[in-house]
């Protein structure tokens, strides 16, 4: 079981000072308290060992409490994975009147691909119910950041894009040289078709995943699909189809400075086979549910290959009924791993009170 033995955060936001020790065998840590008391800026510090901005997506500037005393923040945390006890840490320091980030594992700089390597941390916050809701960048955005978190070739690939995406604008604005962009948009047809791919391949993961392990919590499917082109062609005729495209909207992405045949292209539709709808037109607690359902199956998908991972849940039984949050510790304490929850009461989580561990801040 992966799991967090001590921790201690110093000028991180609202904590000046926090340290507390956890029982060794804490699978499910419940942090509560009234609102702005910095629960999910707890939860938030531990993020950043799993993402360069955190669950909140601040740049670094936001996390400090007084900009003056930037070297003063640091978090530090005594973790249990694969049987080992790593301490893992993270402090401030200004270079060139700019603040960085440093990372360290057992005394030692390291960046966050080795911590990976260790434990990775998954969150849900209410920010993230927008998935559901909102129009394709989000639900794109959400299906990226999963296969990226252990998945360095995927992340690079999506990187090398970017990079020829610019170069190209740049030389349609400046010298249009047709043979310099016929290599670059050779390049952005490779680096798209890989993109596509593996997008639609975790997606039938996900859903083999889903029918097999959580069925009866919330049963969906992850519909991936663009309108574009047929995923059946093969990969010749499928990089020809996007090298034309690219080259037929060369006068139009020079105008716009924009690429608009690109891997924002696709479509991803989370269907309720519950309620055989479009997640988009459920009630908010289905879409609760089906959200859930997604990060669950992440979960497993990371169990399968033996990686671990710890669980973070902000405002846990937010838009979930009683009976569906038993549902949730049902499926959660399958993965035997810890599980962090925030919300404004202890009696929300009557449910674990004998075996959780419980954090009041005030």
């Amino acid at each position: 079981m992966a799991s967090i033995e001590k921790i201690q955060i110093n000028n991180f936001k609202s904590h000046k000072k926090f340290i507390t020790d956890l029982s060794n065998d804490s699978q499910q840590i419940v942090v509560y308290g009234e609102n702005g008391v910095g629960k999910t800026n707890l939860i938030e510090a531990l993020s950043f060992f799993s993402n360069s901005k955190g669950l909140r997506g601040d740049n670094i500037e936001k996390v400090i409490t007084n900009h003056d005393q930037a070297i003063n923040t640091n978090i530090k945390i005594n973790i249990l994975s694969n049987h080992q006890k790593y301490n893992l840490s993270l402090s401030i320091k200004e270079k060139e009147s700019k603040l960085q980030k440093i990372l360290y594992l057992d005394d030692k700089k390291t960046s966050l691909i080795k911590i990976k390597e260790i434990i990775s941390f998954i969150w849900l916050t209410p920010y993230m119910d927008k998935i559901m809701y909102e129009g394709q960048s989000i639900k794109r955005k959400f299906l990226d950041k999963m296969i990226a978190q252990n998945n360095k070739i995927f992340n690079n690939q999506v990187i090398d894009y970017q990079k020829n995406v610019s170069e190209r604008i740049q030389v349609l604005k400046s010298s249009k040289d047709e043979k310099w962009l016929n290599i670059i948009e050779t390049k952005i047809s490779e680096n798209m078709l890989e993109i596509f791919k593996t997008r639609r391949s975790y997606s039938v993961i996900l859903n083999d995943i889903i029918k097999k392990n959580l069925e009866d919590f919330r049963l969906i499917e992850i519909i991936y699909n663009n309108v574009n082109f047929n995923f059946t062609e093969d990969k010749n005729t499928l990089l020809q189809l996007f090298k034309e495209k690219l080259k037929t909207n060369r006068d139009i992405d020079e105008i716009s400075k924009r690429t608009s045949f690109s891997i924002n292209t696709d479509e991803v539709i989370i269907f309720d086979s519950k309620k055989k709808l479009n997640s988009e037109f459920c009630s908010t607690g289905e879409q609760k549910a089906c959200l859930l359902t997604i990060i669950l199956a992440n979960c497993w998908k990371l169990k399968n290959e033996n990686k671990d991972f710890i669980l973070l849940l902000d405002e846990a039984t937010s838009h979930i009924d009683e009976g569906n949050f038993s549902k949730l510790i049902n499926e959660i304490e399958k993965f035997k791993t810890q599980i962090w929850y925030t919300g404004t009461s202890k009696k929300l989580f009557q449910v674990i009170e004998n075996k959780a561990f419980f954090i009041h801040l005030q």
